[in-house]
């Protein structure tokens, strides 16, 4: 939109927007590894949250890295968040992180973790189920399910559903479209219904759009 307008782009990777209206944006999307020393992010872009990877220690976005989820990994985020925290404050913006089972935030006890740490100063989380089961973590995934939504469904600022596809070249469940996985849509929409807080936002990637909606029994 910003370029057939001929007009700046938003300084940011994507918007959530409210379907049909998307004037009502939830957050801005920042891509890339805020730990990695060439990650730059603004915050000139139009929303008051500012979502991004918890980020890794490794060169490649989503390599296996042990120091991760050791010291390492846990100092590099916690000075992270200080710093972004501290200038969003002064914009009365908020950053929303995106855990995933590769990165430095990696799992339901370390977001909890970190939330407790760090309340009351701006500090979200997203819940993405697809992003947070590994393959081998598929046999058991309506419990695993379960735990997940259970636990961050209350704390969640976003919720972004993606379904569990085959898995790839990284040894990754490859992320689809709802409805082209594996992901059990009884059980997924019982715990969103159980766990998730009508306000918050449930995100989708546009892919699909009505196939998705109609996934989620939402009427368009």
């Amino acid at each position: 939109m910003a370029s057939l307008a001929k007009a700046t782009a938003p300084a940011c990777d994507g918007l959530v927007c409210k379907l049909g209206e998307p004037d009502r944006v939830a957050a801005a999307w920042i891509d890339g590894n805020p730990l990695h020393p060439t990650w730059v992010a603004t915050v000139e872009t139009p929303s008051s949250r500012l979502w991004c990877w918890s980020g890794t220690l490794a060169e490649e976005p989503f390599a296996i890295h042990p120091p991760n989820w050791m010291s390492p990994g846990r100092s590099s985020l916690d000075a992270f968040v200080q710093a972004a925290t501290t200038t969003l404050r002064n914009s009365a913006q908020a950053l929303c992180l995106r855990p995933h089972h590769r990165h430095v935030l990696s799992d339901v006890p370390g977001c909890m973790r970190l939330l407790r740490e760090n309340a009351g100063i701006g500090l979200h989380i997203s819940l993405a189920p697809a992003d947070l089961i590994s393959p081998d973590m598929v046999k058991d995934l309506p419990d695993h399910l379960e735990r997940i939504f259970s636990t961050l469904g209350p704390r969640a600022a976003i919720v972004l559903l993606q379904d569990l596809g085959p898995i790839d070249q990284h040894n990754l469940l490859a992320p689809v479209a709802l409805g082209d996985g594996i992901l059990p849509r009884d059980q997924v929409l019982q715990l969103i219904k159980d766990h998730v807080p009508a306000e918050t936002p449930i995100v989708v990637m546009p892919q699909r759009l009505p196939e998705q909606l109609a996934w989620l029994g939402c009427k368009v």
